[in-house]
């Protein structure tokens, strides 16, 4: 992607979350980067092309961002919180004014963009699954296809604040007790151990 380009992605994902997706038109963003229309329209052909393509940009830089830190922690264990841990900072995963705006006037965007989302946090929880059986972590007699679903709804019920009453989920402590719950769901003995060693550590 070109210089231009990504200025405009960057400035228009700034209004967007300042001012809301509706609200923003092509006129302000190239105001704020003091560029003419014609140049704009030459890099997106429509405001609509515009949002996919800026939360398109948000979204494959969240999955780059997340296979590099993975990368740099080979320990499954530690991976798994670090999935969870880090889903937060993406706005595809919890409700706020833009993905709102997004998903109420440009629907048809929304549904591509989470569900890309999903999928790529699917995968992630997926290849720690299979890398932690291949370890002797994770138990291999499981059915992946429904520990996959299962762990995505409950993390993604873990990091939607008001998913309970009486529990503060927004808490690191309480989310690492949740994670910690799910991975002796399907730990090994092995993975017990690996897992009371990273909690005595962390």
């Amino acid at each position: 992607m070109d210089i231009i380009k990504d200025q405009i992605i960057s400035k228009s994902i700034e209004l967007f979350t300042q001012i809301g997706v509706k609200m923003v038109t092509m006129d302000m963003i190239s105001k704020g980067l003091c560029m003419s229309k014609k140049t704009l329209y030459e890099h997106f052909s429509s405001k609509e092309d515009l949002i996919k393509n800026t939360f398109n940009k948000c979204l494959t830089s969240y999955i780059q961002e997340m296979e590099n830190k993975i990368k740099d922690y080979p320990n499954i264990i530690h991976q798994k919180f670090l999935i969870l841990e880090n889903s937060t900072s993406s706005i595809f995963f919890r409700e706020n004014q833009t993905l709102f705006q997004l998903k109420n006037f440009y629907p048809d965007i929304y549904s591509e963009m989470v569900s890309l989302y999903n999928n790529s946090i699917k995968n992630f929880i997926k290849n720690n699954i299979i890398l932690g059986i291949e370890e002797g972590i994770y138990r291999a007699k499981m059915n992946k296809k429904l520990t996959i679903e299962y762990f995505y709804l409950i993390e993604k019920m873990i990091i939607m604040e008001n998913s309970f009453t009486e529990v503060n989920l927004s808490e690191i402590p309480v989310k690492k007790y949740f994670i910690e719950l799910l991975i002796r769901s399907i730990a090994t003995k092995k993975g017990i151990k690996e897992l009371e060693k990273y909690i005595s550590k962390s």
